[in-house]
C-alpha cells in the first residue's frame, strides 16, 4: 500500500510517500511544494493545488493523510494555512483517493511515543523506522512522512480489532428479522415498519 502524508502549509507544504507492506515500510518519495514567494497568496494556493495534482497522478498513491487543524496563536497564519488545506483537500478529492486526517499530536504519539515530542525526536524516529542514515529537507517533509507512517499504523491498528457489528442491519439480522435469502421477513412487514 502507497500512502501520501501531506504536511499543509501556504509557505511550504511537506510530502512523504511510504509504501508499507507487513509492518515494513519503504519511502518512496518526499519533499516539498515551495509556491513562489513573489505570487499573490490566491496564486500561491493555485500552485499547491496544481503541484500536488501532478504528485498524485506521477505517483498513485492508494491513501491520503492529512495533517488535520489545529490552534494557533496567530489567526493570521492559522486561516492561512487552513486555505491551504483547502486546497490540499481539493487536489486530494478531485483524484478520488481516500482522505484521512490526524492531529498533529496522534502523529507524534503514533510515531515517538508521546503526543509532545518535538520535530528533531519525530526526525530521528523517521529515521529510524525507515532505516535512513540521514534526511535532509526541512521539518516539513519529516513531517509528512511521519503522517504516512501515523496511518499505516492506524490501519493495521484497525484491522487487528474485532469489527463492531452495531449497524441496523446486523441488528435486524440478530433479531431474526431477515429471511435466508437476505430480505426482510413477513414480522416486520406485520409490524409495517418502512424498509
Amino acid at each position: 500500500m502507497l500512502i501520501l502524508g501531506i504536511d499543509p502549509g501556504s509557505v511550504v507544504t511537506g510530502y512523504g510517500l511510504v509504501e508499507s507492506a507487513s509492518r515494513r515500510f519503504r519511502l518512496i518519495d518526499s519533499g516539498v511544494i515551495r509556491p513562489d514567494s513573489k505570487l499573490p497568496f490566491a496564486r500561491r494556493l493555485l500552485q499547491i493545488y496544481d503541484d500536488l495534482l501532478t504528485l498524485i497522478a506521477d505517483r498513485t498513491p492508494d491513501e491520503v493523510a492529512l495533517e488535520s487543524v489545529f490552534y494557533g496563536e496567530n489567526v493570521q497564519t492559522m486561516m492561512k494555512m487552513c486555505h491551504a488545506r483547502g486546497v490540499i483537500v481539493l487536489a486530494v478529492v478531485n483524484c478520488d483517493r481516500p482522505l484521512f486526517e490526524y492531529s498533529p499530536a496522534e502523529v507524534k504519539r503514533a510515531v515517538v511515543g508521546t503526543g509532545a515530542a518535538s520535530k528533531e525526536q519525530v526526525r530521528f524516529m523517521v529515521r529510524q523506522i525507515l532505516g535512513l542514515p540521514t534526511l535532509d529537507g526541512p521539518y516539513d517533509t519529516s513531517d509528512a512522512i511521519a503522517l504516512a507512517l501515523c496511518h499505516s499504523h492506524r490501519r493495521t491498528e484497525n484491522a487487528r480489532s474485532p469489527r463492531r457489528k452495531n449497524n441496523l442491519e446486523e441488528k435486524l439480522r440478530q433479531m431474526g428479522a431477515y429471511d435466508r435469502k437476505n430480505k426482510l421477513s413477513e414480522k416486520l412487514k406485520a409490524l409495517k415498519i418502512k424498509t
